[in-house]
């Protein structure tokens, strides 16, 4: 919320998809965009975002990537605080440019790979993430390029579990577990 007010004061039209990843975070998310002062439309309230709208909360379940899908940057959230990251790949999928924090422990490995490679940019605290989502909204190429690059990741990465499978088959085979 630091990072979206900083943000809308140069770019007054912009809007933040705000989309908790657990239900019981709905209504303090909620509560805290109201208390300060930023105006809210959720996904519940049946409403339409206008010029106005600051914020639009998503408080359903299932429906990530469709805000995704919607979005041009992609914060994967829980990564400033040690909460341990979300999910990267589900917004590389669609070609987003990523910003992720640097807590990322959940996923360190897919999170390291994104960084190599230049798929993701990292930020250390609100004030870097606004400056990531300006540099990227001012630099639209880059974001071109940064989607491209973790979209192909994802691509490369596709049907690991197969692979995984594969390999263990002669292990398991024959064996009552």
């Amino acid at each position: 919320l630091d990072a979206h007010e900083a943000l809308r004061r140069k770019y007054p039209d912009l809007l933040l998809l705000l989309v908790p990843r657990h239900p019981e975070r709905f209504a303090e998310v909620r509560s805290l965009a109201m208390r300060r002062g930023l105006r809210l439309v959720s996904r519940t309230d049946d409403k339409h975002c206008d010029a106005a709208t600051d914020v639009f909360l998503g408080d359903t379940m299932g429906e990530l990537p469709l805000f995704y899908a919607a979005s041009d940057i992609a914060f994967v959230g829980g990564s400033l605080v040690p909460i341990g990251g979300h999910n990267l790949l589900e917004p590389a999928a669609l070609g987003l440019p990523v910003i992720t924090g640097p807590q990322v422990f959940n996923a360190q490995e897919i999170a390291d790979m994104f960084v190599e490679l230049g798929a993701c940019r990292m930020v250390e605290n609100a004030d870097e993430l606004a400056a990531a989502v300006d540099e990227l909204l001012l630099n639209p190429a880059r974001a071109t390029e940064l989607g491209r690059k973790g979209r192909e990741i994802v691509q490369r990465n596709r049907g690991a579990l197969d692979r995984l499978l594969g390999l263990l088959e002669p292990l398991i085979s024959g064996r009552d577990f």
